[in-house]
């Protein structure tokens, strides 16, 4: 298939620079975010302030590899088209190459920073949760070496859709990061079970946000550049929304888990809030919960692509609706408005369109159903906005005459 228009191609960063501010502001949230967690749970194991740092490092690096492979593992799809194989399979290495230079950085520091690890051994020792500790220092073994083993071989030409190596990576870091979280919940609230669930999903959340979040930004963007073309176009925006699905599973969770989890810290007397601990804590949640209104605003989160001016996946397969005729604005009242409709149709030549705005939530369902009986062609039907202003917005082909 033809690569895209020349025209297209003479500033293939003019049309997303401005979409990913958001994106790169809300990893740099989160970063902070999970610094002050961090700096949180080491503060009450009574280690220097250093190792607050050298823990954040260990973990983002982990992070980043977590959800590097959940996107290299789950989200890279072999196309339906053979037409296209050739092309999106190009775009899958451009890819794979970027992220393994990526994760080799954090490969290397997550294995400097594990000598933290044994600074924890005496701690953990004291607190009876020895065996977790060592556990956790075997499964990070295995997870650098099964990385190791991944980056050591460049994605061939052959097998640029082999996810087998990256699932098993993914698994291997994800319970070294479930296991550190665990360390660190165990050594905190011995007697308590519920801070080591909530401090796992915590923490898992966190790297597979951070990591995917990394190769949209540094991955994902800069290879469709390498390789611009329609199919990659296509193939990058199902890479994206499959993120996107992700992400609301663990943004929620990012809220919930962190709001529990200051409950152990300070109880429910809202003075315990302002004292430096409590100040710490509102701050953490205070930037989650600005990732929420991050993921809301970001136009990258409601467009499919990219290259400006593709907002939906069907415009690229779909011929372009025509201008409407006439159009109908029926927002604020109780319901579509049937009888304007019929007589707007009426006055109106056979195949002419007609555009009309609803806010009746039953005209969703109501309004085709009317077109089917009376043989008009229902061209194109969408929610717009949001809450209070949600309205329906349907454009209506008026039936051709009839011979």
């Amino acid at each position: 298939m033809a690569t895209l228009s020349s025209a297209m191609r003479a500033n293939p960063a003019a049309g997303f620079l401005d979409r990913y501010v958001l994106p790169k502001v809300a990893l740099t949230v989160i970063a902070f975010a999970s610094l002050v967690g961090v700096y949180l749970t080491m503060s009450t194991h009574g280690t220097p302030t250093a190792w607050a740092l050298i823990r954040w490092l260990h973990l983002a690096a982990l992070g980043i590899l977590a959800g590097g492979f959940m996107w290299w593992g789950l989200f890279m799809k072999r196309p339906d088209d053979p037409q296209e194989v050739d092309l999106v399979a190009r775009f899958a290495r451009a890819q794979q190459n970027r992220f393994r230079a990526i994760a080799w950085g954090a490969w290397g520091v997550a294995l400097v920073t594990a000598s933290h690890l044994l600074r924890l051994a005496g701690l953990a020792q004291a607190t009876g949760v020895y065996a977790i500790w060592a556990g956790n220092v075997i499964l990070l073994t295995v997870a650098l070496l099964a990385v190791a083993w991944l980056l050591a071989y460049p994605p061939t030409t052959h097998r640029p859709f082999d996810t087998q190596g990256a699932r098993l990576a993914l698994g291997t870091v994800v319970l070294t990061l479930a296991s550190t979280a665990l360390l660190d919940a165990r050594m905190t609230f011995p007697g308590q079970t519920w801070p080591w669930v909530l401090r796992l999903l915590h923490v898992v959340a966190f790297g597979l946000w951070a990591g995917g979040a990394v190769w949209n930004i540094f991955v994902a963007v800069p290879g469709a550049q390498q390789t611009l073309a329609m199919p990659v176009v296509v193939a990058a925006a199902e890479q994206l929304e499959r993120f996107r699905w992700a992400v609301r599973v663990i943004l929620p969770t990012l809220l919930v888990t962190g709001l529990a989890q200051a409950i152990p810290y300070v109880g429910l007397e809202p003075a315990a809030l302002l004292t430096p601990f409590g100040l710490l804590i509102l701050t953490k949640i205070t930037l989650v919960v600005a990732l929420f209104v991050i993921f809301i605003t970001c136009p990258m989160w409601r467009a499919c692509s990219p290259i400006r001016g593709m907002c939906d996946l069907k415009d690229l397969k779909a011929p372009p609706l025509p201008q409407p005729t006439r159009r109908i604005d029926n927002r604020g009242k109780a319901c579509a408005g049937f009888v304007r409709i019929q007589r707007a149709l009426e006055a109106m030549q056979p195949s002419d369109t007609l555009e009309l705005l609803s806010t009746d939530r039953i005209s969703w369902w109501e309004l085709p159903a009317w077109l089917e009986v009376n043989g008009h062609a229902l061209l194109q039907q969408e929610k717009r906005g949001r809450l209070w202003w949600r309205h329906y917005h349907f454009l209506i082909r008026k039936a051709a005459a009839q011979n």
